[in-house]
């Protein structure tokens, strides 16, 4: 276990000095990072880059996308733009450069600056890489990089149209976020609102991969792939409707996954992102070992909220009724004596809440299945030291020195599809006003505002797997009444 996590760090650390020494910076925050952007780039040179990125919308045009990615490649622009994707390269290299070790000829479809495609080269000088990508600026930069390097093992290759030519088969084919650029395509809608489960619908799916072209892509990259070579590709699939089409035109060309697909979970200027999964898939029927999957990836953690003060006390009303609970006791010495309890409350929402001597009041709530996160919070507290439980007030609740009521927002709040499995198991649910539509190309949402014993909920979904639950106290039941009424006018308002 130990060998394992040094080998984690070696490789994060080694990514750090290679992404560094393109010139690239690692930035938190968005302020920071775009005060360096305006420092660095004059103001012609960014209003050429906002219109190159309103040009290539809807992955349509391909000229002005060739010309952003040119763009990109540019000296004065490389290292400022790439930098937002700092932690994105690092992240995408440490889980795909242990999936090479075994390689010998590896084609990397969609190279870009070969910023990675360096990296890997330089990881496995026994093998031969090369990267093709069809803007012209760059191949150019990622050949004189390599050159730079005096890295032998790699070259760069301008390909603009299909099919691709090759030497000999590749026993492993890269492609990141390369095959299925069609950004504005949701996929494949679910029957439903109220399921995830997608149809079989074959002209459906025949006519998406011809109009995004993941089917010309699939089957050029095909070609050079040896009998029993591997594909790994991380693409923008996260949305499940995105992820279930990409995953049965994968499928259709008699590909299956040989490992588990692993999320990419990053963070850009501060801001979490998650992409893929990381696909690893091969035409030998005889190594699959692992099943498609086409339900919603669950993040640990994505059910938990906070609230505090007013709003924590009035939710926790409710929840400190639950017959089964477990507590400790404990005192700060500027808090005062402190009480935290956990439970579950009516098989729907495990909640922790802790209340000092000084009047703070933090609640905590999450699914069933983040139960451990909630009851973990009890043997930690009781561990920490007073600057420790400060520590711990402030990370888990914010400023817990400001009273201010926040009228306007919810005692819970939960975006994720989590929020169906907490809606279906809320009690005694009754609706007070709901609203179901279709906006067209298979899209049906749902809307519905009720109470669930003293609380009040709402509930909205749609075919594209977006779900959101809000749970609030009596008193704030208007809000979510206000909010119902803004969100079917707005749904149902031509855009």
């Amino acid at each position: 276990m130990n060998d394992g996590g040094n080998a984690h760090q070696d490789i994060e650390a080694t990514l750090n000095r290679y992404l560094q020494s393109w010139g690239l910076l690692e930035f938190h925050d968005e302020g920071t990072y775009y005060e360096w952007q305006r420092q660095s780039l004059p103001p012609q040179d960014l209003q050429r880059l906002q219109w190159l990125v309103e040009q290539r919308q809807g992955g349509k045009n391909t000229s002005a996308d060739i010309q952003f990615y040119d763009l990109l490649a540019d000296p004065s622009f490389l290292p400022i733009l790439y930098s937002q994707r700092f932690d994105y390269f690092r992240q995408l290299g440490q889980l795909l450069s242990p999936r090479l070790s075994s390689s010998r000829h590896v084609l990397d479809f969609g190279c870009g600056v070969g910023i990675l495609t360096c990296f890997f080269a330089q990881q496995y000088p026994e093998s031969e890489f090369i990267g093709i990508d069809r803007s012209p600026h760059s191949i150019d930069i990622a050949q004189n990089e390599a050159k730079k390097r005096q890295i032998s093992n790699v070259r760069f290759a301008l390909i603009q149209n299909m099919p691709i030519p090759f030497d000999h088969p590749y026993d492993c084919i890269l492609s990141t976020q390369a095959l299925f650029q069609a950004e504005q395509e949701p996929g494949l809608p679910s029957q439903n609102w109220q399921t995830f489960e997608r149809p079989v619908d074959d002209s459906r799916q025949q006519e998406l991969e011809r109009s995004t072209g993941l089917n010309e892509r699939l089957v050029a990259l095909l070609n050079t792939l040896s009998p029993d070579g591997r594909l790994i590709c991380c693409e923008k699939t996260w949305n499940l409707g995105r992820r279930i089409f990409f995953q049965r035109a994968l499928g259709a060309k008699t590909l299956f996954p040989i490992s588990e697909p692993i999320p990419c979970s990053y963070h850009e200027l501060g801001e979490p992102r998650i992409d893929g999964p990381v696909y690893e898939v091969t035409g030998r029927t005889a190594t699959q070992s692992v099943a498609w999957n086409e339900q919603p990836f669950y993040r640990e953690g994505e059910s938990v909220y906070r609230c505090v003060g007013d709003m924590a006390e009035r939710m926790g009303k409710e929840f400190l009724k639950t017959p089964r609970q477990e507590k400790r006791l404990g005192q700060h010495g500027s808090y005062g004596n402190w009480t935290i309890r956990c439970g579950v409350w009516e098989d729907a929402l495990a909640w922790g809440m802790l209340e000092t001597g000084s009047r703070f009041r933090g609640l905590v709530m999450a699914s069933k299945r983040d139960r451990p996160l909630i009851f973990q919070l009890l043997e930690t507290v009781g561990s920490l030291s007073d600057s420790e439980f400060e520590q711990f007030l402030r990370h888990g609740w914010g400023n817990v020195d400001n009273d201010t009521p926040n009228t306007s927002s919810p005692g819970y709040e939960n975006h994720f599809p989590s929020a169906e499995e907490i809606y279906k198991d809320l009690p005694r649910k009754t609706i007070k006003q709901e609203s179901t539509f279709s906006t067209g190309q298979g899209k049906e949402m749902h809307i519905e505002v009720g109470s669930t014993n003293t609380l009040r909920y709402l509930y909205w979904a749609n075919t594209f797997d977006q779900r959101q639950l809000l749970l609030i106290d009596e008193r704030g039941g208007d809000i979510l009444e206000e909010y119902f009424q803004e969100s079917v006018e707005a749904a149902q308002t031509p855009s």
